[in-house]
């Protein structure tokens, strides 16, 4: 994701950005709404560790499976979204990257909140299971590890690294 070495930055969504919010998180959100259409009891049962180290008997009460279920939809919903907004402003803004920027912006600043508090809402959550990560479920190492994955890309965006930055490339890329 750096600049070329023939001048600066050209667009606010290279390839290494449009890989990771324009593909992988799509493809992660629409896999997480899959499988919690597939096994809701097991996406929620695999939230948190459970106390005695077990996870509740029984179905979902029907409230618990529709709000998993809407959940899971919303998540899908946001992956949709980055496809489709993104596939645009590299397809549409592509000769106007101060715009490209602005719209990438507005989409992306959300989200890093999003990230922000998902992971510190997850972390309070699980009380004192926080410190005993060997009994985490494997979809809790991975809703921290993506995380991880989504936010570093994201502050790094919003630092400007390896992407056109109007008030830093701009003037450059007007002299030309």
């Amino acid at each position: 994701m750096s600049p070329s070495r023939s001048g600066p930055p050209t667009t606010a969504l290279p390839w290494g950005y449009w890989l990771v919010f324009g593909l992988y998180e799509p493809l992660l959100a629409i896999c997480g709404f899959f499988g919690a259409l597939a096994d809701p009891k097991g996406a929620h049962d695999a939230q948190a560790p459970w106390p005695s180290g077990g996870a509740p008997p029984g179905p979902l009460a029907k409230a618990t499976q529709v709000t998993m279920l809407q959940l899971a939809h919303v998540v899908g919903l946001l992956g949709l979204i980055n496809l489709f907004v993104l596939g645009a402003a590299r397809k549409y803004l592509f000769a106007h990257p101060a715009l490209q920027e602005k719209i990438v912006g507005a989409l992306l600043t959300p989200l890093l909140i999003a990230d922000i508090v998902h992971l510190v809402i997850t972390w309070w959550a699980l009380g004192d299971s926080r410190w005993t990560m060997w009994e985490w479920s494997g979809l809790l190492w991975t809703t921290f590890l993506t995380g991880f994955s989504l936010l570093v890309p994201r502050i790094a965006w919003h630092m400007g690294i390896g992407r056109y930055v109007d008030r830093r490339d701009g003037q450059a890329l007007r002299k030309i």
